[in-house]
């Protein structure tokens, strides 16, 4: 299966099913989004008080709106019209602007240049995350910060492994793999979860020196992680032992 089928499937999945579609109604719930994100790099949500932020890949958008409210100029893209629907429709009930637009992630360019650029669980979904991560890099502004989200390649072994086993009995078939993933390894029972555990057809895996290198490569610095660690690998081994980081998120500064 080559890129754009893959890519095509990805879309298909997040069209039917967005992610993560919480039914947040409360200014409070947004908020909580904003605070997760800002104490990994030491900071309040006073931070994000006008910054001009970029998320690539929002979803349904319950970070970008708690960014709004937190004061930040938002733009917001994903390539799933059901998704962007469904984000402003929430912006919308809590009262909030932010500019959300369909578009591939791969396929994004503008002129201006943001303070903050936020890609916490999308890149992995593309076919190309290094290239999402260089599109990150080439529209923040210098000093700006990156926050970067992927699925690590160590601690998430074990899902793997489940998938491995779904590609194996079920193909590329969504609904398929959602009701052989619930019956085989359960887990939450909304159905968006579902979709995004056991329907997704693509994803890539990702470690800490990797990122380190992007950073490297891209000319930035690294500020932070989540969780932090001493010695990369090491620590993502004793993550998949202990069952836990399978997400990780890096942060930097343009130089």
């Amino acid at each position: 299966m080559n890129g754009k089928e893959k890519e095509k499937l990805v879309k298909e999945l997040y069209e039917k099913y967005p992610y993560p579609n919480r039914e947040i109604t409360t200014k409070k719930e947004a908020e909580k989004y904003v605070k997760w994100v800002s104490r990994i790099f030491g900071e309040g949500t006073s931070f994000w008080k006008g910054k001009k932020v970029l998320e690539l890949g929002c979803g349904t958008g319950e970070l970008a709106c708690g960014l709004a409210l937190a004061g930040a100029n938002v733009t917001a893209i994903d390539f799933s019209s059901t998704s962007i629907k469904k984000a402003k429709k929430t912006a919308k009930r809590l009262g909030t602007n932010v500019l959300f637009k369909e578009k591939n992630i791969l396929e994004f360019s503008s002129k201006q240049k943001f303070d903050v650029i936020v890609a916490l669980g999308s890149l992995h979904h593309t076919i190309n995350a290094r290239k999402g991560f260089k599109i990150a890099a080439k529209h923040v502004k210098k000093k700006g910060i990156i926050i970067v989200g992927l699925y690590n390649k160590y601690s998430r072994a074990r899902h793997r492994m489940k998938r491995f086993l779904l590609w194996l009995f079920c193909g590329t078939n969504i609904e398929k793999r959602i009701s052989f993933g619930k019956k085989w390894f359960k887990g939450n029972e909304a159905k968006s979860w579902l979709a995004d555990k056991y329907g997704q057809v693509h994803e890539s895996y990702h470690s800490i020196r990797e990122v380190l290198n992007w950073f490297c490569e891209e000319k930035i610095d690294f500020l932070e992680s989540y969780p932090k660690y001493n010695t990369p690998t090491i620590d993502e081994v004793l993550w998949f032992v202990k069952r836990k980081n399978a997400f990780f998120v890096m942060i930097g500064k343009k130089r």
